[in-house]
């Protein structure tokens, strides 16, 4: 079992009414910045379809 909790994630996975699922993280970045990373599963692995450097990520 996962003991891992919503809290501890950085990122999530999220499947569309259409399409295949997508996965963004949030990676950090040696200089205190964040990177938001999005994926796209194509049946076999996670392919990387964007990624964006973030000033900063707060919990809403």
């Amino acid at each position: 079992m996962n003991d891992r909790t919503v809290a501890d994630a950085h990122g999530f996975v999220y499947q569309p009414v259409r399409g295949p699922k997508r996965r963004v993280e949030f990676e950090p970045r040696s200089d205190g910045r964040f990177e938001r990373v999005e994926s796209m599963w194509n049946g076999c692995r996670w392919k990387e379809t964007g990624r964006e450097a973030l000033a900063n990520v707060r919990r809403i």
